[in-house]
């Protein structure tokens, strides 16, 4: 069975592993497709918390053996704590992803905890299936943030994250939804999903509601400022772990920090309805010996990809 590893930092290969054994309450899942996102970026540059060698990606879709299309929830919890008893599991002090702290999806098989898998129509592409993940991220953000009908919204980023923050703020009816990238294909899939501008920089103290989903000091630097008095920012992106904030400023404008993180197992199961307004065409299918390329063109600045994927049975 093929499986691709990070060997070291920006060092993948492709490699044999035994076949996965299957314990109780496990399920082995024939994968079809592995995304590739803003933790594999941040993995492939910085292994960080991660095990080397390591098999990345936590956002991927297949079939069982006997033949159920599904989709994996890679959050993983303790279940009982007070956090996972309200539905809060991404607060759970166990929390853990796999693809992160284990094995995730960049590989033919992986071996899951039978709970974790999500049922997919048979409606939905592979490349529809490959923004669940993320979407279920945008999908909290939107609830944690208070946007509704009425709300001028701002998203800076318009990968995974932003698109689904989109496909969030058009089904709330937001009145504004602006949306801040440099690239012009990105762009392009927001206004499919409803974005109502697309611009390189944000204006001054002109929204209700920014989204966040970069995490670069300049982009959260902007998100700050675009900022209403009395508005919300909402971080998700994980860039930068540090900026200084002026708190005095804050103070007067009453402006209010928000972070969000992953999602609730409702709001990933929410999300397998929302990318169903997804173009399958956005997503670029690699082999295993082109992943290491796009990151690598990635990394250099090139956003000319909605999303790319990693296609195990493609040669």
């Amino acid at each position: 069975m093929k499986a691709l590893y990070l060997d070291n930092m920006k060092t993948l290969s492709v490699g044999e592993t035994v076949q996965p054994n299957c314990g109780e309450n496990e399920t082995v899942i024939r994968v079809e497709i592995a995304g590739i996102g803003g933790s594999e970026y941040l993995g492939y540059a910085n292994p960080g918390i991660r095990s080397i060698p390591s098999i990345m990606c936590h956002g991927f879709s297949g079939e069982t053996l006997n033949g159920q299309r599904v989709t994996v929830n890679p959050l993983l919890s303790c279940g009982t704590c007070q956090y996972c008893s309200s539905d809060l599991c991404q607060l759970c002090d166990s929390w853990n992803l796999i693809g992160v702290q284990s094995n995730g999806g960049f590989a033919e098989q992986v071996v899951v905890p039978s709970n974790t898998l999500v049922n997919l129509p048979d409606e939905l592409t592979w490349e529809q299936a490959m923004f669940i993940e993320p979407f279920a991220n945008s999908i909290n953000a939107r609830e944690l943030s208070g946007a509704g009908k009425l709300s001028d919204v701002a998203i800076v980023g318009s990968g995974s994250l932003g698109l689904g923050l989109v496909g969030c703020a058009n089904r709330t009816e937001c009145e504004t939804i602006d949306v801040a990238d440099l690239s012009p294909q990105r762009l392009s899939a927001a206004l499919q999903l409803g974005a109502t501008g697309t611009i390189g920089t944000l204006e001054s103290e002109a929204y209700d509601v920014v989204f966040e989903t970069v995490g670069s000091l300049e982009s959260r630097q902007s998100a700050l400022c675009a900022t209403k008095k009395g508005g919300t920012i909402v971080f998700l992106g994980f860039a930068t772990p540090t900026m200084e904030v002026n708190i005095s400023e804050l103070i007067r404008h009453q402006k209010n920090l928000m972070g969000s993180f992953v999602y609730s197992r409702q709001q990933f199961c929410s999300a397998v309805d929302l990318v169903s307004i997804v173009n399958s065409n956005w997503v670029e299918n690699l082999s295993f010996s082109e992943v290491e390329s796009r990151l690598n063109e990635h990394l250099d600045g090139d956003f000319s990809v909605v999303k790319s994927a990693l296609r195990p049975g493609q040669a």
